[in-house]
């Protein structure tokens, strides 16, 4: 098996960078943090991509949770799958039960419990909350990458959680370097 194959098997922990063939308008030039990646499929969120006009207080108001006192965190698209449910990436210094350590240092937890955490001067130093998720089924994110609708890329915290007025896709695209001249041979929409 060469060591693209190989990649294209272990996307777990990887950033997957949307190309302009990707011409869907809430995945175009969006980046997705692979969760989980195993022969049943594959689960990630787009990082990316914030919600306009909600927060982490419209969140905890649905949860009938006091909102005195907590910091505004924006709330991203995490996919157009399970949009009812909060995917909260975040460092590992916090791990619930129910949290899921993917890798470097990054962990992903689906469980109300870490956001009360949050509000009350708990929880992880770096996160980020995704309204719903990314599915493939077997095979299909393999069959993508080959297609070159996406190009996984190692993933870092300062992709992951960076600052949201900077446009991690592009910042994404300077990672690869020339990887980039892939894209002048793809038409699309983006």
């Amino acid at each position: 098996m060469s060591n693209t194959e190989n990649d294209i098997q272990n996307l777990t922990g990887k950033i997957l960078i949307a190309t302009p063939s990707i011409s869907n308008d809430y995945l175009s030039k969006s980046m997705v943090y692979v969760c989980s990646h195993n022969k049943n499929g594959a689960m990630g969120v787009v990082i990316n991509k914030i919600i306009p006009n909600m927060s982490i207080k419209d969140i905890l108001k649905r949860l009938h949770i006091s909102t005195a006192g907590i910091d505004n965190i924006d709330t991203y698209f995490g996919g157009s799958q399970e949009i009812d449910r909060c995917f909260i990436i975040h460092s590992d210094d916090y791990l619930a039960p129910e949290s899921s350590v993917i890798g470097g240092h990054i962990a992903l937890t689906i469980n109300s419990d870490i956001i009360k955490a949050m509000t009350s001067s708990g929880g992880p130093m770096k996160k980020i909350l995704c309204m719903g998720c990314c599915l493939w089924e077997t095979e299909q994110l393999e069959n993508e990458v080959a297609c070159s609708y996406w190009i996984p890329i190692e993933a870092d915290e300062a992709l992951i959680f960076g600052n949201k007025s900077v446009d991690k896709w592009s910042k994404a695209l300077l990672k690869i370097g020339s990887k980039t001249s892939l894209f002048s041979d793809v038409s699309g929409n983006a």
